[in-house]
């Protein structure tokens, strides 16, 4: 099944704001949390071809080539996406393209980078595949999704507060209520800073790994990243929470020979 085509218009439509946001710094969860994690765990790129997935509106694509690759293609399957990158980094190449549909020889890059988008799609196998495929051998893929323990939590949004909850109240009844559901894979529909809608994809932890080892890849490192003691100063909440709780999971991918 191919990214969901609503989380594809609403990314179309919400470009311009998605570039704003994610330039401000004021998304505290790339800026001090997940994006400090990823660019900690980049290889040696010099000399390299590197490969974006769902490169958005540019920033990462210009980050891995200031790290001396020598080539650096990003694709994005939301064409307003894509036409902000081109116009914000000329000098980069980007097209749109579907992850699940990777249009490129086998053994054309030396490594992969996807930050937060592997939750967007429901077939991880085929697409792994994909990626292994385009590898050239001993090749990288560096990817960030969803922590599953923590996104497959119950959410409630209310005007004045929010939670979200894993786990089960016993009633003097004797009955439970459960909140969540970590087990089942599912499409989970969304609504993110008050206006963006979107779908992504819940699985669990041993579905993930399943999908890695059936693909072909080697898992070379796992990290739980906690946020930047340096966000205290910008939301000191945030840091109480996902410095005890996590929020996103990076996976490091070899291709063997």
């Amino acid at each position: 099944m191919a990214t969901d085509k609503n989380t594809i218009q609403s990314y179309d439509a919400y470009a311009l704001k998605w570039a704003e946001r994610m330039r401000s710094g004021k998304n505290l969860a790339h800026t001090f949390l997940e994006k400090p994690a990823m660019y900690q765990q980049l290889p040696n790129l010099k000399g390299k071809s590197v490969l974006c997935i769902g490169c958005g509106t540019g920033e990462e694509c210009a980050h891995l080539q200031s790290r001396g690759a020598k080539k650096v293609i990003g694709i994005d399957i939301s064409k307003g996406l894509i036409d902000y990158a081109k116009t914000s980094y000329p000098n980069l190449a980007f097209h749109v393209m579907d992850m699940e549909q990777l249009d490129f020889p086998e053994q054309t890059f030396d490594f992969v980078y996807s930050s937060l988008t592997m939750h967007y799609i429901d077939n991880w196998l085929d697409t792994l595949r994909g990626i292994h495929r385009i590898l050239k051998q001993h090749g990288t893929f560096l990817f960030s999704t969803h922590h599953p323990m923590t996104w497959g939590a119950e959410v409630t949004r209310m005007s004045e507060s929010e939670s979200r909850v894993l786990g089960y109240e016993k009633h003097t009844s004797g009955e439970y209520t459960v909140f969540g559901d970590y087990f089942n894979a599912r499409k989970v529909d969304d609504v993110w800073f008050n206006e963006f809608h979107v779908s992504y994809y819940h699985r669990p932890l041993s579905a993930i790994i399943k999908d890695i080892r059936d693909s072909g890849f080697v898992i070379s490192d796992i990290l739980e990243p906690k946020p930047l003691a340096s966000v205290i100063e910008e939301n000191s909440n945030f840091y109480a929470i996902y410095g005890k709780i996590p929020l996103f999971m990076i996976f490091e991918l070899t291709k063997p020979v």
